[in-house]
């Protein structure tokens, strides 16, 4: 991987083209990881930042998240933009819909599963279970000590038993399920920007789910990871979270200057 900044000169022309997709992750991209998925927040100084590069001539932001569609746009709160939820299966953006039918089918089956989950081990474990209707999140960041060895002990039943309709995947602190068939983060880039008909894209990603997108756009764009990692498919990388602003703003300058 290489330091972003230390390239940066040389990536403003592509940045500068015609038809700019920039996609981004949410948590620990645009917002600091927090304690729970429901103190996230958005600071407004991004805020600022994704509506000025919004209002640029010839640039689409696509914020791209695991979260549920519906709870990223209200984070967000930004109309204008595209909006991809639950790891790509939902996408919503001007005069855009799509929703994989596949995912949607096995809707009932997530369900089960987070109930089940949620009912081993309630919130005083320390354990959120989110069902977000296309996939489900199990997150650990705050798992009580008295409930460690349990939990995992469940978790590696779970993730190891065969079922050939759900994949289970690690991020930060947390397990997801989700659809074996159902798109991924890489997939939802693509399909955005060939429908966009893009000449450049950017994408920047924390997770081990934004990989999926690093390994799709291997070059055909600009692949930044926030926090560097030795086996990260992504080319460049971004020291910390914090340098996600001044990503936005050098990408807003690149466009003035074009």
């Amino acid at each position: 991987m290489k330091p972003f900044w230390k390239h940066s000169a040389e990536l403003g022309a592509c940045l500068a083209r015609e038809r700019l997709l920039l996609t981004l992750d949410f948590d620990g991209t645009l917002a600091a990881l927090a304690e729970t998925p429901r103190l996230a927040r958005l600071r407004p100084e991004y805020r600022a930042a994704l509506k000025a590069l919004a209002s640029r001539r010839g640039v689409n932001v696509f914020i791209l998240s695991g979260r549920a569609l519906g709870d990223l746009r209200r984070l967000v709160g930004l109309p204008g933009l595209y909006y991809g939820g639950n790891h790509g299966i939902e996408l919503k953006g001007p005069g855009f819909a799509r929703r994989d039918a596949g995912a949607a089918r096995l809707k009932a089956r997530i369900g089960a599963v987070a109930a089940e989950l949620l009912e081993r081990f309630p919130p005083g474990t320390g354990v959120l279970v989110e069902d977000k209707g296309f996939s489900a999140s199990v997150h650990y960041r705050a798992l009580k000590a008295h409930y460690r060895a349990g939990f995992f002990r469940r978790m590696r039943a779970l993730t190891r038993a065969a079922d050939r309709d759900f994949r289970w995947s690690r991020g930060h602190k947390v397990f997801e399920l989700r659809p074996l068939a159902a798109p991924n983060k890489g997939d939802a880039a693509l399909l955005l920007a060939r429908r966009l008909k893009a000449s450049c894209v950017l994408a920047a990603g924390d997770d081990l789910t934004d990989e999926d997108m690093f390994r799709a756009l291997s070059g055909r764009g600009i692949t930044v990871r926030v926090g560097r990692r030795a086996r990260s498919a992504a080319e460049f990388f971004l020291g910390s979270q914090a340098e996600v602003l001044r990503l936005l703003k050098f990408v807003t300058a690149a466009r003035r200057a074009a």
